[in-house]
């Protein structure tokens, strides 16, 4: 998933402009047939200051039913760029926990 086709990056991008949160991010979720199963994108949370449900968090309360393997993040800017994300320790333990690869669209 390393140079993933222009119409995943649009499919990212759309599903991240869905996000009322400060920093939109989007995920989606790959089967072992590369074939995307689940898209999500953030979600805020009020019980706490600027905390909210991760994208790829969402995806991973599905993989284990969906078959997901491998999720795709991206973050986009006000401009509707690309801009630089990594997942979070906790999203990254959980994801390995459950052998789920996390990659990143690298900045426009």
């Amino acid at each position: 998933m390393a140079n993933p086709d222009k119409s995943t990056i649009e499919r990212l991008r759309n599903k991240a402009k869905q996000s009322t949160c400060k920093f939109r991010i989007s995920a989606l979720g790959f089967n072992k047939s590369g074939i995307c199963v689940i898209a999500r994108s953030n979600k805020q949370q009020f019980s706490r200051k600027g905390g909210g449900f991760h994208a790829e968090r969402l995806v991973m309360q599905e993989a284990r039913s969906r078959g997901v393997c491998r999720i795709l993040i991206c973050r986009i800017g006000k401009g509707g760029a690309m801009r630089p994300i990594d997942p979070c320790p906790q999203c990254q333990s959980i994801a390995d926990k459950l052998g789920i690869i996390i990659d990143t669209i690298p900045e426009e």
